[in-house]
């Protein structure tokens, strides 16, 4: 089959910070190898039906003429199936951020990351912490987060508490802090926008940040660091996963039939809200 130059790329997100620098440095990467990138975007929701949206985008990406597809993960249990199924082998594929089981793929060590995080706050003297975001769930990768929190809280012989929050905006993180009174010295948060509107609750009830509560982060978005005070939080390498997905996908354009994984971490950067007096921007 002739080679048409051009690689589909996958997504459910653009909108955050986040999701918009990972999407333009697939996109930097992918020029740098002289290819063209047709994007698509899929729902977000978890698939009800099996005419589900992301298996349409890639039967559309494919009929496109693409030499290689490039799919951003939801993380349900059912995705690797679906994904095969949609593609049949027509064309290769590299998956990035939650695993994939047969296929190419880039997955981030969440658990390694917030066990990290966790951890950091336990170092730094405190016992009462709290996270926010999904609750621990063994069977989905999606709350690998919560696994790592739950490892490093009762390795160090900690009580943990979960507090749900499935709304990747600040929203749900701004109506916890505004509820969540002295109950905890720290919180870990699933991402930056739940734990920058944390904060701003917590400050409107009177709570400061970090005299009273730590508070960390995920994803090191731009404004982290400029917030007062600056965001402790987990800095996403953007810039790697791009080069790996590429290196993957050269792999198999160039005939390596055997799907391979690999594994990346996030950086813990270290700034004023987790109380250690350090600012790193």
């Amino acid at each position: 089959m002739e080679k048409t130059g051009t690689l589909g790329l996958l997504t459910y997100h653009i909108f955050p910070e986040t999701f918009g620098s990972l999407t333009d440095h697939l996109l930097r990467e992918a020029n740098k190898q002289n290819y063209q990138v047709i994007l698509r975007v899929a729902s977000h929701r978890i698939p009800q039906t099996p005419r589900d949206d992301q298996i349409m985008q890639i039967q559309q990406l494919i009929s496109r003429g693409i030499d290689g597809l490039l799919i951003h993960t939801r993380g349900d249990e059912e995705e690797s199936e679906r994904i095969l199924n949609a593609v049949r082998g027509r064309v290769p594929v590299v998956t990035f951020f939650y695993p994939t089981q047969n296929l190419s793929g880039i997955v981030l060590d969440f658990v390694s990351d917030f066990y990290r995080a966790t951890e950091h706050l336990i170092e730094l003297g405190h016992e009462r912490i709290g996270f926010i975001g999904e609750d621990q769930n063994e069977a989905s990768p999606i709350s690998d987060k919560a696994k790592g929190y739950l490892l490093a809280m009762r390795n160090h012989g900690l009580t943990h508490q979960f507090l749900s929050s499935r709304n990747i905006h600040a929203e749900g993180g701004y109506r916890e802090g505004k509820i969540l009174g002295d109950q905890f010295t720290a919180l870990v948060c699933r991402d930056d926008y739940t734990a920058i509107g944390v904060c701003r609750g917590l400050w409107e009830s009177g709570i400061r940040v970090p005299d009273d509560i730590a508070v960390v982060g995920n994803g090191d978005i731009e404004a982290a660091a400029y917030l007062t005070p600056s965001l402790t939080t987990l800095a996403t390498p953007y810039e790697a996963i791009a080069q790996a997905v590429m290196d993957l996908m050269l792999e198999q354009l160039e005939g390596q039939d055997k799907p391979r994984q690999v594994i990346l971490k996030s950086r813990l950067v270290v700034r004023e809200s987790c109380g250690a007096n350090k600012s790193e921007k």
